[in-house]
This record gives C-alpha cells, structure tokens and sequence, in this order.
C-alpha cells in the first residue's frame, strides 16, 4: 500500500513539472517565430533569384526550375520562372493569376491548390509580421536565434495533413530555404538567394499582381 502511494504521489507531482516545461518549450518556440516575423517583415519588399526543386518520391524523379522571385507584404507573392522554361504566376491572398508571354491573364481561386495555398499563408504570415495566423493553424518547433534559425510548422487542421505534412523554413535575416513535404514522399524546396529589399513595386510587377 505504501510503495502505491509513493508512485502515486511521484505522478502527481512530475507531471505537472514535464506541463510546465512543456508549456515553456512551446512559448519559447512562439516568442522566437515571432521575433523572426518582426524582423523579416520590418522589409515591405524582398526580392531576389530562386531555384525550385520538386522531388517525385512514387518516381524517384527530380524537376528543377529557376528564375525570379517578389515578396510583397501587401500584393503577395511573384514567381518569374525562366529555366526551363519562361512563366510567370503571382500568388495573392485569394487567387493565383498566371500570365503568358503575350499578356493574357488566367486567374484561379487559390482554394484549388491547397499546397500552394498552405505556402502563400505561410509566407504571407512571416512576411506581414503576423506568426498569431500560424501558431493557429500549426505546431511550432523554433530551433536558434534570431540571426540564424530554422522552423518546423506542422498543419493542426487533419486535412490539410492529408496534403501537406510538414513545412520547414531556415533563415537568417531572410528566409533562405523552404521546403513543403507531403504525405506521400513528395516535396517541394524553394532555395532563395541573392536578396534584396526595394521600396516598392515596379509597374510591371504591379500590373502581373492585377486580377484584371
């Protein structure tokens, strides 16, 4: 009876010990996704070059394309692809609007891709300074410093788990690499490079941002 009583006491009084650094691990996590919101989107604007990498795990299949990249905490995100071939598709909080060499505008409700919206909503959270969108909608695993960081976000929501099961971001004043895994083996990494940081919009990008 007394050995009982023993672990029972010796229960009682760790778990709450293993809740307590467990909430404080979890805090510690947010307080450091939000230092790195702050920082990346004290910059409106980023742009630079990047280099798309899909891997195809059912394949054992590689595709890599590259070209130009535009991050805007207020229109989105542009993606001008030049290798292997030349397209252009900008990403904004409803719609994804692709455009072809000769101008001509198709555009679709982001909704329909739910990779690519689960990516806009990530990056448009860090961008805009706003990690209380993701620490909603994810788990967060926050690894270093401000100056040199990675994050795991795992989807809360159960089906947005049977598309996207992971995204991780490394970092130092900018986000640097993004991967976004799936359920079945397949990912998607993004290697952004050559940042720089604009004070505004050019009319061409402007215009490729436009529904119209």
């Amino acid at each position: 009876m007394r050995k009982f009583l023993s672990i029972f006491l010796i229960f009682f009084l760790v778990v709450p010990i293993f809740s307590q650094a467990a909430d404080s691990e979890s805090q510690k996590d947010e307080d450091g996704l939000a230092q790195v919101c702050e920082a990346i989107s004290s910059r409106k604007i980023t742009k630079g070059d990047f280099r798309q990498l899909k891997f195809i795990y059912r394949l054992k299949r590689e595709m890599v394309s590259s070209g130009i990249f535009v991050i805007s905490s207020a229109d989105g995100i542009l993606w001008q692809t030049q290798k292997p071939y030349s397209s252009t598709m900008a990403m904004t909080k409803s719609a994804i609007i692709q455009t072809n060499s000769k101008g001509k505008k198709s555009v679709i409700s982001a909704d329909s891709n739910a990779t690519f919206d689960q990516f806009s909503k990530v990056l448009s959270s860090v961008f805009s300074g706003n990690p209380e969108s993701l620490t909603q909608n994810f788990d967060v695993e926050f690894i270093g410093t401000t100056d040199n960081w990675s994050i795991n976000l795992i989807p809360k929501n159960a089906s947005v788990r049977k598309v996207v099961s992971e995204i991780e971001m490394v970092g130092k004043i900018s986000i640097d690499l993004m991967t976004i895994h799936e359920p079945n083996g397949d990912y998607i990494r993004y290697d952004f490079i050559t940042h720089v940081y604009p004070d505004a919009l050019t009319d061409e990008e402007k215009a490729l941002f436009s529904e119209k």
